[in-house]
């Protein structure tokens, strides 16, 4: 545990919302490549869960969306930059406001955090996608604890690196 005055920080494993293939040569000369929706709600307010949600069927993208630590992470399907776009503007004033939109954290913070098992939604009628598939196997794991320490390996073994670019980074405990 940390002593009072000193802060804490961990690391956690998150995935970029761009595609695995797409590489950082393509996403700097082509600014409108497709992305993937992410959306991390930092309330346990159930009407900014359901607005996010509303928007998703709107559109017809599919997602996932779990209850996690304060609030809620959805991760909706990739779309072609303009739909992208336009689904972002309408979920942002739900989000995190210190929060940027092209990472989302798919690994708990603390042993003890709030990780509810993800549901899929959908709103595409195609039926759950493989990403989504090797996102839930991943969180779900987390959920069991049964995740490799090894953070970028857990996300190996679940097939993260197929659909994403997978980071791990440094959170500050609060």
């Amino acid at each position: 545990m940390s002593q009072e005055g000193q802060k804490q920080e961990v690391f956690v494993a998150g995935i970029y919302n761009w595609p695995a293939s797409l590489t950082k040569e393509q996403r700097h000369k082509d600014k409108n490549y497709p992305r993937y929706n992410w959306a991390d709600i930092d309330t346990p307010k159930l009407e900014n869960h359901d607005a996010v949600l509303n928007v998703f069927r709107k559109y017809g993208v599919s997602c996932i969306a779990m209850r996690c630590g304060k609030g809620y992470h959805f991760f909706g399907d990739l779309l072609p930059f303009d739909l992208w776009f336009k689904v972002w503007n309408e979920i942002k004033p739900y989000c995190d406001p210190l929060w940027a939109p092209h990472t989302i954290r798919i690994s708990k913070k603390r042993k003890e955090e709030r990780f509810d098992k993800p549901i899929f939604y959908d709103n595409d009628g195609l039926g759950i996608k493989p990403w989504m598939k090797a996102v839930m196997s991943f969180m779900c794991k987390a959920i069991r604890e049964e995740n490799s320490g090894n953070l970028f390996l857990a996300m190996k073994q679940c097939g993260i690196p197929k659909y994403f670019q997978g980071t791990v980074y440094k959170v500050e405990l609060k």
